[in-house]
């Protein structure tokens, strides 16, 4: 599952919590990806947080994988993603 174009962190714990609430009650396993919107060259999403507060916001959810989508581009969007990988 994809909980896609995040730029309101409670709206992705609202998700997350969900789909971690159906797994438990079907006792299935399914992957989760999570992609974020940096929306300006601050590095911040639209409700004000950081990348990497973004992050350990979500990070409590076992993730495949989290990403940011290229609202800013490929080349801004860049240093971003390079320090969350971090």
């Amino acid at each position: 599952l994809l909980v896609e174009t995040v730029f309101d962190t409670l709206n992705a714990k609202a998700a997350l919590f969900a789909i971690e609430e159906i797994k438990e009650e079907r006792n299935i396993e399914i992957p989760v990806m999570v992609s974020g919107t940096i929306t300006d060259a601050s590095g911040r999403t639209l409700s004000g947080q950081t990348a990497e507060a973004f992050l350990i916001s979500i990070s409590h959810i076992p993730l495949l994988s989290v990403g940011f989508n290229c609202a800013l581009g490929a080349d801004q969007l860049f240093p971003y993603v390079k320090r969350v990988a971090e």
